[in-house]
């Protein structure tokens, strides 16, 4: 009697052994491309959380600027409001030093203000000058010292509060474009901007037209910051963050 032999040929066992290898590449492919795609999201994702703990610094400091504890006086003898001095002003950047215009769109790369620290009253030159600004791929604070300079962008000691050896900040601008001007002055009865001998509604505007001398007006600022890294170590994996700041104190001054 013939008794039949069941299993596999050699062929069949070769064809498994290489359908299992194909199965099996198939499976390390995606388990390395999952792993791959954790990682760089990890490392996304804490290069973010840096850039947003930098972003809260910045605005919630920026939203106080000039900020005086004397209620009692004009606001426009508030010693941290004072143009070219104590005034938040925007900066082109640390090497040019160049102030942007009030009403100007362009970015800058510095950012300068003022505010009544210790609730005094008075301007501490050594304590109350405060700003933010990009210096060789990290981004600078202004700290506790003597100021000659308050609109001066390398006038003080500055301090990184971001971590260069984590990650390289490529680009931090600030932008005042939806900030406003308006002169509570108009109307006045007079034709200020020479449009159709009428004194119409936009020369409330005093970015658009200049105010008359004793013209009193109010500025209201909105700051967009925007920062922009990379981290040190995988510079594909970038970062962009912005938020707007409305600052608190509205600029008054008597022209």
């Amino acid at each position: 009697m013939i008794k039949l032999h069941k299993g596999f040929t050699l062929i069949e066992l070769l064809l498994s052994m290489v359908f299992g290898l194909i199965v099996l590449s198939g499976v390390t492919y995606i388990y390395v491309a999952v792993v791959g795609s954790s990682a760089s999201t990890l490392k996304s994702s804490k290069l973010n959380t840096e850039l947003m703990t930098i972003m809260s610094v910045m605005t919630n400091d920026v939203r106080r600027a000039g900020y005086w504890a004397n209620t009692a006086d004009l606001a426009s003898e508030n010693p941290f409001q004072q143009l070219g001095v104590s005034a938040l002003t925007v900066v082109n950047s640390s090497s040019s030093n160049t102030q942007i215009t009030d009403d100007s769109s362009v970015d800058g790369e510095c950012l300068l203000y003022s505010y009544d620290l210790d609730e005094d009253g008075e301007l501490g030159l050594g304590t109350e000058f405060f700003g933010f600004r990009l210096n060789a791929g990290a981004i600078e604070m202004r700290v506790t010292s003597t100021i000659t300079e308050g609109d001066n962008c390398n006038d003080g000691s500055w301090e990184q509060i971001s971590d260069p050896d984590l990650y390289t900040v490529n680009s931090l601008a600030f932008n005042r474009q939806n900030s406003a001007c308006v002169n509570t002055s108009e109307p006045d009865g007079i034709d200020n901007d020479g449009v159709d001998g009428i004194d119409n509604d936009g020369e409330r505007d005093c970015y658009d037209v200049t105010p008359e001398t004793l013209d009193v007006t109010v500025e209201t600022r909105e700051i967009n910051i925007t920062i922009s890294a990379s981290l040190v170590n995988d510079t594909e994996v970038n970062h962009t963050v912005s938020e707007t700041v409305r600052v608190r104190n509205d600029l008054v001054r008597v022209r």
